[in-house]
């Protein structure tokens, strides 16, 4: 007879979770071996701690902890689908589409050709192109401009752009 030991998937994760730092955007390949062999235990898990507001999800396998902020709402934020899947799928857009939707031209430098999605998004945020920001979570989704803003910007810096992605 085998000798099986109950895991407490719940527990690890949330012992792992503990440990991480906040604001940073984390995906599930920092959980190892726990997605592949536990996969349902740790999609519950996941979702337990999303509900208790451990965490929070930002697309497919991608998360991030909240940290401490002056005003936090206690209502859940509406969060903008994207609209233009098949750019997501592609990954870039045209140029000539992008000089008349943005209202500044942020890539003059390429007339011609398509621009990478991140690069779009982090132009406006650089820029501070709020019109612009706009342009981008319509387009893009919430999901993927907040997953950009937190991969390749402090949100201490831009606390303007941090309350309106509600992160």
């Amino acid at each position: 007879m085998k000798n099986f030991h109950k895991i407490n998937i719940s527990n690890k994760i949330k012992k792992k979770l503990k440990y991480l730092r906040k604001d940073k955007l984390y995906d599930y390949s920092i959980f190892g071996l726990i997605v592949d062999e536990h996969s349902i235990a740790f999609r519950k898990a996941i979702s337990r701690c999303v509900k208790d507001g451990l965490v929070i999800k930002v697309g497919n396998g991608k998360f991030y902890k909240r940290g401490e902020r002056e005003y936090i709402s206690s209502e859940k934020p509406l969060r903008i689908k994207a609209r233009k899947l098949n750019w997501l799928k592609r990954g870039r857009v045209s140029v000539s589409y992008l000089k008349s939707a943005l209202s500044a031209n942020l890539f003059w430098s390429n007339p011609k050709g398509s621009i990478p999605i991140e690069n779009i998004i982090i132009a406006i945020i650089e820029n501070n192109s709020l019109s612009d920001l706009d342009f981008a979570r319509f387009s893009f989704g919430d999901n993927k401009v907040i997953e950009v803003f937190l991969k390749y910007f402090n949100i201490h810096s831009r606390p303007l752009i941090r309350d309106i992605l509600y992160v």
